[in-house]
């Protein structure tokens, strides 16, 4: 967790972008930008096969620029939390729940944030506790939700969740979406699961097409931790890691203390972000 930037003593910045996004224009302009603030620019293009490869540009920069849509800078979270640096998306994606602004507002931006208008978020990480057949224990983490669904060799996923070794609910269904608050505006939205204040400390569990008209999305507080049992199921971790539920012995997920901090315009305001974006009151 970072929560303060020595914006007076920053050198140097990684601006990091998809390969073959034809991004060439926006990357020139920030470049010119910040080399007018006498700040080093290191230029990164992710193919999704390199992202190991971005530990030295993590390690050398003051902080990150996600130059894209939403899905560049998730893609980039589980590192800025492994390096305690802070991250700035600048939109040139379509939706843009995360990212804040797009290139040609880049000047405003910098002028304010180098005179210290700005603001950090730090919404939570989810934990994913993995455990083999030979009791093994790895940790994942995730900044917008795993997501469980059915095998193609099965008709409908029957995926079973506890809590303290009690059955806690059974989802027949296509599957079922375990999101962060900053995930509730992916597909756990388009899954009619609830709006959730992205700083918010609880998680939220949403069917998939589910085989019963009772089951509903449930929110559940920080500090409470559920396991999961399927069988011939799969499991992705914010779109970047897919899993198979056969190959683990126990699978357990909570809310996070880990944190991501995300640079923001001072003027940000999340209410405004989803009225332009969800198009309320047009």
């Amino acid at each position: 967790m970072q929560n303060f930037i020595d914006y007076q003593n920053i050198t140097k910045i990684g601006l990091i972008v998809r390969i073959n996004s034809n991004l060439d224009n926006e990357i020139s302009y920030i470049k010119k930008i910040l080399e007018e603030k006498n700040i080093k620019v290191f230029v990164f293009f992710l193919d999704g096969k390199n992202i190991n490869d971005l530990d030295e540009i993590f390690i050398q920069s003051d902080f990150i620029i996600s130059l894209g849509g939403d899905g560049t800078l998730i893609s980039l979270c589980v590192k800025a939390y492994k390096y305690k640096k802070a991250i700035l998306g600048i939109n040139a994606g379509r939706l843009g729940f995360l990212t804040d602004f797009k290139a040609e507002h880049s000047k405003v931006f910098f002028d304010d944030f180098f005179n210290g208008k700005f603001k950090l978020e730090e919404p939570y990480l989810l934990d994913i506790f993995l455990e083999d057949e030979n009791g093994n224990v790895i940790n994942k983490v995730a900044f917008n939700d795993v997501v469980f669904h059915k095998d193609k060799s099965i008709c409908m996923a029957d995926i079973k969740v506890y809590e303290n070794k009690k059955i806690f609910n059974e989802y027949y269904g296509d599957g079922l979406i375990i999101s962060t608050p900053a995930g509730s505006t992916a597909y756990n939205i388009s899954a009619n699961g609830p709006i959730i204040y992205a700083l918010a400390e609880v998680f939220v569990l949403t069917p998939v097409c589910s085989h019963s008209l009772t089951q509903r999305p449930i929110v559940l507080p920080k500090g409470f931790q559920i396991e999961l049992g399927a069988k011939d199921c799969i499991f992705c971790i914010d779109g970047r890691e897919t899993l198979n539920v056969n190959d683990y012995k126990s699978i357990k997920i909570a809310l996070s203390d880990k944190k991501v901090t995300l640079i923001r315009p001072f003027d940000r305001n999340y209410f405004q972000v989803l009225k332009e974006k969800l198009h309320w009151g047009s």
